[in-house]
């Protein structure tokens, strides 16, 4: 695989991933809330609302599982960026610093 397929593929899945993260995130907060049984009140602005205790078949502790290990797979796939622009980032901090003393001559 070239090297450009493979960063465009993990940067690809990076933010996914990070999509999937977020959208975890917001059902634990706003839809299955903790405390009071899993009501969903926030969501109805505070009025009454009908008590959701799962989503997908999936309960709060459930969705935070999912949010656990995507944020893992967020973690990992954000270091295999790092890995692969290396390079980058090292010819870049050296500029930087090169830079700086340049200007200070």
């Amino acid at each position: 695989m070239k090297r450009s397929t493979l960063n465009f593929v993990v940067d690809l899945v990076g933010f996914l991933t990070l999509l999937g993260l977020a959208s975890a995130g917001v059902i634990m907060k706003w839809v299955l809330p903790p405390g009071s049984g899993g009501s969903g009140r926030e969501l109805h602005g505070g009025q009454g609302g009908e008590h959701i205790k799962e989503l997908l078949g999936m309960g709060r502790h459930d969705w935070g599982e999912v949010h656990l290990w995507l944020g893992i797979v967020f973690i990992v796939l954000m270091l295999v960026h790092l890995v692969l622009h290396w390079t980058w980032i090292k010819h870049y901090v050296v500029g930087i610093f090169k830079r700086s003393k340049a200007q200070e001559v």
